[in-house]
């Protein structure tokens, strides 16, 4: 009997919540009956085409499901990047996530917004996308810079196809090693304004974040086009000030880069750049200014700008001398790229050297900040580079290109940090021929493909305790496969300034080394975690140190 009474009571509520609906939905249509003819007309198409968005993305959502490729189950509209969007983690933390979710799987379907990706982390399937079938994967997939259009945004990055061939074939003997020696004299003054400016300062929490920050804009500044920037001297400087523009990372500039990256057509459809174009007016006026005063006047000197004159005049960069033990980066099929057709003008001058300044910023200093962080954690392995600091500088007899390039536990030690914090988290290649991988799954001409750096660089299959810092991992006798070490990519489109980035850091951890021992102040919140809203690699917190002058070197 109570069992019929309960059931009685639900039935009843059942059909009061069926009746209270019947009733909306009949205000509803009464409301809407009294509504005139445009004005539903108008709910009728807002709705359709909200209901047709809603099922595009559904749709967009059952690509990797359909073709059988394993997956992330991606959330309407936004895919697989809610939790960067919210701040959360960091791109390369996000791949990394996923990518333990597929830990037998060479590759697996992902969504960015409402573009399918596929996210490729084996070696091997690397290597055959960077190198071996380069052919099929030769374009970034960002949007395309029209050299005519918009010349200054020229730069090697956001160039595809036969033009990015031919002005990679003309600009790899910039970053010669001849170059490069001639280029470290410039380098030079630069450390020794850093030191300067140190002795000057506090010695207990200090934040050295700043102080290489202007470091590398005074390098960057006098390598690519010979001005003296005077940020270490003077951080307040106009050309400072310009420079931390280049990566401030707010909701607009986030928004913005984020459609480039993920949105090409939309990024063309609304003209946007890379460039800010307070930022593009400040430099191009700067470089413009220096080509027509060492036109004029018949100046030269040793630094890229001269050496893309060289090249907008002769249509070639000179190249005196090879060295063959670390000038083989450039044998990348020369004779088939060197045949395109090539010109340069002034304005596409200006954009190459505009990208060279702006990469070389944040990318750089952020690298040697890491370094000198684990380097502090680690006493141990500081007091091994800096003993071989001081042997190879007293070897050369003084601290020479010579005296760097030989202090090869200070590279690893380097190459250690690039694993764990690579500058670029993940990159991109747009797939232009159908292609099928050896696990028999097949993608179309312009498909996304995305290598998570980061995750693999946290591979244990790769590198063993990956969360501990072990610069022996990169020992001559220790086999890495060619596509597990990433931090400047690899193959025909990895970085071509990857060995000006390495000689700047060694010669900032060289020269700090030499003059301090570096230790971490308690002020530095361990263990660190990354900024979630950027594109570079940088610290959430604030990395404090302790410096303290050695006597007599």
């Amino acid at each position: 009997m109570c069992n019929v009474s309960i059931q009685t009571r639900e039935r009843t509520k059942y059909l009061k919540k069926k009746i209270a609906l019947i009733n909306k939905i009949n205000l509803i249509i009464i409301r809407v009956s009294k509504m005139d003819p445009i004005t539903i007309s108008l709910l009728i198409i807002l709705l359709t085409a909200f209901l047709y968005i809603v099922h595009r993305a559904w749709k967009a959502n059952q690509y990797w499901k359909e073709r059988g490729v394993p997956h992330a189950e991606g959330s309407l509209f936004f895919g697989n990047l809610l939790p960067v969007l919210l701040r959360k983690m960091s791109p390369g933390e996000l791949h990394e996530m996923f990518c333990k979710q597929f830990p037998n799987e060479p590759l697996f379907g992902f969504y960015e917004f409402m573009k399918p990706t596929l996210i490729v982390k084996d070696s091997d399937y690397i290597e055959m996308i960077f190198i071996k079938h380069f052919a099929n994967f030769m374009d970034h997939g960002i949007i395309q810079i029209d050299d005519e259009e918009n010349p200054t945004e020229s730069n090697l990055f956001s160039t595809n196809g036969k033009r990015w061939k031919a002005v990679r074939c003309r600009l790899s003997p910039i970053f010669s090693t001849g170059k490069l020696k001639l280029m470290f004299e410039s380098m030079k003054g630069c450390g020794e304004e850093l030191i300067k400016q140190l002795d000057k300062g506090e010695k207990e929490d200090v934040e050295l974040k700043d102080i290489i920050s202007c470091f590398a804009m005074d390098t960057i500044g006098s390598c690519a086009f010979g001005i003296d920037s005077g940020s270490l001297s003077k951080p307040d400087c106009e050309f400072r000030q310009m420079g931390k523009q280049v990566f401030k990372m707010d909701i607009s500039t986030f928004i913005k880069l984020t459609i480039l990256m993920h949105a090409p057509r939309l990024a063309k459809f609304l003209n946007l750049t890379f460039s800010k174009p307070k930022i593009l007016k400040y430099f191009s006026g700067i470089i413009k200014d220096t080509m027509k005063y060492r036109r004029e006047n018949g100046y030269l000197r040793n630094d890229i700008l001269q050496l893309l004159m060289q090249l907008q005049l002769k249509g070639y960069v000179e190249m005196h001398s090879r060295d063959a033990a670390t000038d083989d980066y450039f044998d990348m099929d020369i004779t088939t790229l060197c045949t395109e057709k090539f010109e340069l003008s002034d304005d596409q001058i200006t954009g190459h050297v505009i990208s060279f300044l702006t990469g070389g910023f944040d990318t750089t200093a952020m690298s040697i900040l890491f370094t000198l962080y684990e380097l502090s954690r680690n006493p141990k392995i500081q007091e091994k580079v800096r003993e071989e600091i001081l042997k190879e500088v007293e070897h050369a007899g003084s601290m020479s290109y010579n005296a760097i390039k030989d202090m090869h536990y200070l590279e690893r030690c380097v190459k250690e940090t690039l694993r764990i914090y690579p500058p670029a988290q993940m990159l991109g290649r747009i797939c232009t021929n159908k292609y099928t991988f050896p696990n028999e799954i097949t993608i179309e001409p312009g498909q996304s493909v995305l290598i998570p750096v980061m995750a693999v660089h946290n591979d244990p299959k790769y590198f063993p305790e990956p969360e501990v810092f072990r610069p022996e991992r990169f020992d001559p006798g220790n086999t890495i496969p060619a596509c597990a070490y990433l931090p400047f990519g690899n193959g025909p489109r990895m970085c071509i300034a990857m060995r000006f980035a390495m000689l700047e850091i060694k010669y900032c951890i060289a020269t700090l080394l030499r003059n301090y021992i570096v230790t971490l102040s308690s002020k530095t919140k361990q263990p660190i975690t990354l900024s979630a809203l950027s594109f570079v690699t940088k610290p959430k917190e604030t990395l404090y140190f302790n410096i303290k002058k050695i006597i007599n070197q």
